[in-house]
Formats: structure tokens, sequence, C-alpha cells
């Protein structure tokens, strides 16, 4: 018995025996002919196999017997063949589900990865934007202390600008007094 989902078994089981031989796929049952694995004691057998379901769980149940009459010594070599088949499809099994785990925690890896090197690559450019964020803010910063003391600068000469007009106002009203007065003068003197 391969622990084992029964349909990953019964799918695996069926890849293993057509990579190492010629299946025909029967009602219920396959036929192997020609099985390729080494070190068999008889390798000129047909066999019948088939995966089934296991009564108290969903687990598959491999069988695998030799289709034909055979005398006890024969039997008991093919009993040591069947075996070292189900042993080496057993372990290909569980290696094969391994490395369907590692493959799949390898891609998990590499999305986590890409994921870590865009949040890099992401960091990096916020760090850069605060920076010029903050060069901008510096700049904005210097330049609105100027304009304020643009504005104070404007405002003072306004301010002495309204005083040198008023200044000069009465100055003009003075000379015009002045010249009003020598105007009166010289009607005086004619």
């Amino acid at each position: 018995m391969v622990e084992g989902d029964y349909d990953k078994v019964e799918e695996y089981w069926l890849d293993y025996l057509k990579d190492n031989g010629k299946v025909r796929r029967k009602r219920n049952y396959s036929q192997i002919i020609l099985l390729g694995i080494k070190d068999l004691a008889v390798d000129t057998i047909t066999y019948v196999t088939r995966v089934s379901i296991s009564s108290d769980d969903s687990l598959g149940l491999v069988w695998l017997a030799p289709l034909g009459t055979f005398s006890d010594s024969d039997l008991k070599s093919l009993n040591g063949d069947i075996e070292k088949i189900l042993k080496l499809a057993t372990r290909g099994f569980y290696v094969n589900q391994v490395q369907k785990k590692i493959d799949q925690s390898e891609g998990a890896a590499i999305v986590v990865s890409k994921n870590h090197q865009k949040l890099i690559y992401q960091g990096e450019n916020l760090a850069e934007d605060s920076v010029a964020a903050e060069t901008l803010k510096l700049e904005l910063e210097t330049r609105l202390e100027e304009t304020i003391l643009k504005i104070k600068v404007l405002t003072q000469q306004i301010l002495d600008n309204k005083a040198a007009t008023i200044q000069a106002y009465e100055d003009l009203e003075k000379i015009k007094k002045v010249v009003a007065s020598h105007k009166e003068s010289l009607k005086k003197i004619k």
C-alpha cells in the first residue's frame, strides 16, 4: 500500500509503468508487457495491474500480478521481482511527491523573492522621493523667507515713498506760498 491520495497514486503508477515498459489499458486494469526494470529474475513476463482505493480511507492500493501459470520456483523469483518493482515504484512515488513540494516551495520562494526585490526598489524610490521633497521644502522655505523679507522691504519703501510724497507735497505747498508771497511783493512794487 502506498500512502497517498488515490488519484495521485494511480497517476504516478501508470506514468511509472509507461516510462518502464509498454502498457495496454484494459477495462478495469492495465496489462504490462516488456517491463524494462534492471535485474529482474524474469523479464519476459506480462503483468496485470490496477490501483484501487483501500477500504478504510482514500489511500491508493496498487495490485500487481504476473499473467500466466508458473512453477513454485518461478513464483518465488516472480514474487521477488514484484516486490522489487513495487519498492522502486513506491520509492519513486515518494520522491516525486517530495520533489513536487520542493518545486512548489521554490516557486513560492521565487515569488516572495521577486516581491522582496520589488519592495526594496519601491523603498529606494520612496527614499529618493522623500529626499527630493525635503530639498524642495528647503528651497521653498528659503524662497518664502526671501519673499517675506522682500515684502517687508517693499512695505517700508511704500511707507518711505508715502512720507516722501507727503513731504514733497508740503514742500510744494510751501514753495507755492513763497511764490505767491513773492508775486504779492512784486505787485506791491509795481
